[in-house]
């Protein structure tokens, strides 16, 4: 017997078409760096020309099992996950049987799995760059970034973390946004927040624990 679900009952009532989907690939291959947004982006450009210049696109940072040595392990779960416009999702099938070598070792990128947004009242951004390694500086801008949008909500930031880009290197943290409508969960998934989208940063994405954001 299922349990009632306010929030559950809500999702399914929710009937909102999102402009963009996820393209989401299976991974074959070993290890990959950890700090692989610049190397993958380029990698994948390569086989996507379209992608750096497509508004709403971005690619999620690959998940694995940190080995202690700057690299992460490939599993059996982990994915490749691209957020594209619907209009891409077929294009980005030029990517199925790609084989990559980020400097771990080769990767290959197997069949594409097409999902909606999910809307949520919580997200979640592994990294949001807004120009500014102060974290008081930080929250005041992306307050200042979601007021423009019209999404209140609280903010709950977490650790503070770097990535190489073309220019050298930058400092932003990870970020929870609370409390928001469904609605507003998917404007805020559509359009991200601050800077590099395609290196993986400021993509939301549901999360249900604030307690892990706080632990980092």
């Amino acid at each position: 017997m299922r349990l009632f679900s306010p929030e559950w009952e809500a999702i399914k009532e929710f009937d909102t078409q999102a402009q963009v989907r996820e393209a989401q690939f299976d991974l074959a291959g070993r290890q990959l760096p950890a700090d692989h947004g610049l190397v993958l982006h380029e990698a994948l450009c390569a086989r996507l020309p379209w992608l750096a210049d497509t508004p709403g696109a971005g690619v999620h940072p690959i998940q694995g099992e940190d080995n202690g040595a700057g690299a992460l392990v490939i599993g059996r779960r982990t994915k490749l996950t691209l957020r594209l416009p619907i209009q891409r999702m077929a294009d980005a099938a030029a990517l199925c049987g790609a084989r990559f070598d980020l400097g771990n070792g080769p990767i290959t990128v197997g069949a594409l799995k097409e999902r909606p947004l999910m809307p949520c009242a919580y997200l979640y951004s592994h990294f949001v760059d807004l120009g500014m390694a102060d974290e008081v500086e930080f929250l005041a801008e992306a307050r200042r970034h979601l007021d423009a949008m019209a999404l209140p909500g609280g903010l709950i930031p977490g650790k503070q973390r770097k990535m190489r880009v073309p220019r050298g290197e930058i400092v932003g943290y990870s970020l929870m946004l609370h409390d928001i409508s469904l609605a507003q969960s998917i404007t805020l998934q559509e359009q991200g927040l601050g800077g590099y989208r395609g290196l993986g940063c400021g993509l939301f994405i549901p999360h249900k624990s604030i307690k892990e954001v706080i632990a980092g």
